[in-house]
């Protein structure tokens, strides 16, 4: 059997969306308010991947870390907190994931579909990808 490129890139786009719609189903949406209050996160600090979304429901970033979702944002050192993006937020999901391959594969295939504004012009997929 050949392999097309054409064939690989399709197969990695359902991938994508099929991720994202898993991802949807085993995360809750969690409010700016929900986020900062003490103990309402819900984050069991296995590692996690996260997506923040606009008011609009737009996907504004998809990140990893292996720590608390919120020890990653609450850290004085986090650049997060210095993006544009950050103080745009409305909404954010995350789903833990231990393993840290997982983690890394679930976050490449969340920007695949989700192409978030703050990742994308980081990464030269801005207009390359459809």
């Amino acid at each position: 059997m050949t392999v097309t490129i054409e064939f690989l890139r399709q197969s990695i786009d359902s991938s994508a969306a099929l991720a994202c719609q898993w991802f949807e189903a085993q995360s809750a949406p969690k409010t700016r308010e929900t986020f900062f209050a003490r103990g309402q996160l819900g984050d069991v600090g296995s590692g996690a991947v996260y997506v923040y979304y606009s008011a609009e429901g737009t996907a504004l970033y998809v990140g990893q870390t292996g720590r608390t979702v919120k020890s990653r944002q609450h850290d004085e050192t986090s650049p997060h907190k210095l993006k544009e993006w950050w103080n745009q937020w409305v909404v954010m999901r995350f789903v833990n994931v231990e393993d840290h391959m997982d983690r890394l594969k679930l976050e490449f295939m969340l920007i695949l579909a989700c192409r978030p504004k703050y990742n994308l012009a980081h990464t030269g997929f801005r207009g390359q990808h459809k």
